[in-house]
């Protein structure tokens, strides 16, 4: 064998090859090969730094008073080196009928001109924002009830769209019927709002892409006291993360009565939350251990749930409209 490897050398040699160069060439070629093994595979691992802030505040029908909120939110996350920040659903507009009426006589330019602002700002402190609002169709269609996926350049990049609209929900919103992924210093993450939850298949295609850090958006809030959601939402949550083996970053509304406050969920079911009803930040630095170091811990679901071929993912009937279809489109 050695012979035969020698003879092989000495052939390439008569071409005018070193010893050396082919096994650099060689080198060469089997970390292409294993580079693109973990490509194709579509695993991403990342030993990048991603700092990441989610918060609370008592989101209103007060458009300025929201936006006040959140530019004082996007300067002390960028101030603590976050990468990015996320806010609540309907963070911005508010939401029907808690907040607002309905979107009749909206004003949809104040909504605009905040959220322009809230762009520069991004761009100023060099940090990602998910927006929790509104995004206007036309006149004969109802408004998307969205998140905005706004760059450090200060670029609206996408927009999930709630998917999973509840009765109430459909009195005032169309439902959007895409997913969202995006990728960020080597982390896939993904995009849910609310009553999303309530459907392990909407994390499910999720877990098929690879996502590993969810942000899920939610207004449990302004009720007269307690309900099931105090219950319900927070065990969802937990399910959620431990079943698909991702990280939960869950934004609520600490509007009173808020039913659970801002939490942050890992791959083990383990829960760390902000206190309720206060307005704060909720940081989260990843890489970031898998499980809790507090108690003894380990993960569960290591069976990926199948992904059937047809699943719908909405409720109601979506817009075919030129807005609800670019998703990069201004508010």
């Amino acid at each position: 064998m050695n012979r035969e490897i020698s003879s092989i050398f000495k052939q390439n040699n008569s071409y005018g090859f070193t010893t050396q160069s082919m096994i650099l060439f060689l080198s060469r070629i089997s970390l292409l090969t294993v580079i693109f093994l973990i490509s194709y595979s579509g695993k991403i691992t990342s030993e990048e730094k991603l700092i990441v802030a989610t918060c609370q505040y008592p989101v209103s029908g007060d458009i300025k008073s929201n936006a006040n909120y959140i530019k004082r939110f996007i300067k002390e996350a960028a101030l603590n080196k976050a990468d990015i920040i996320h806010f609540p659903e309907a963070a911005l507009s508010g939401y029907p009928p808690k907040d607002i009426p309905s979107f009749q006589n909206f004003n949809w330019d104040d909504l605009r001109a905040e959220t322009y602002d809230i762009m520069s700002l991004a761009q100023k402190h060099n940090i990602w924002v998910i927006l929790g609002s509104a995004h206007y169709i036309s006149v004969n269609e109802k408004p998307l009830n969205c998140l905005y996926i706004i760059s450090n350049e200060g670029k609206i990049v996408d927009r999930y769209d709630k998917s999973m609209l509840t009765g109430g929900d459909l009195k005032y919103y169309t439902p959007g019927n895409h997913i969202t992924i995006l990728e960020l210093k080597g982390y896939k993450l993904g995009f849910l709002i609310c009553y999303d939850s309530c459907f392990p298949e909407m994390y499910n295609i999720y877990r098929h892409k690879n996502v590993k850090i969810m942000f899920h958006s939610f207004y449990n809030a302004h009720h007269k006291g307690k309900t099931i959601l105090d219950e319900v939402i927070p065990a969802e949550i937990r399910v959620r993360a431990s079943d698909n083996l991702m990280w939960v970053i869950a934004s609520n509304s600490s509007g009173y009565y808020s039913s659970w406050p801002t939490c942050i969920a890992r791959p083990d079911g383990s829960l760390e939350s902000l206190e309720r009803g206060v307005p704060g930040i909720l940081y989260r630095e990843f890489p970031d251990d898998v499980c809790t170091d507090v108690f003894r811990s380990w993960t569960h679901n290591n069976k990926m749930m199948r992904l059937p071929k047809n699943e719908v993912y909405h409720n109601g009937i979506p817009s075919n409209h030129p807005r609800a279809l670019d998703t990069k489109s201004l508010p």
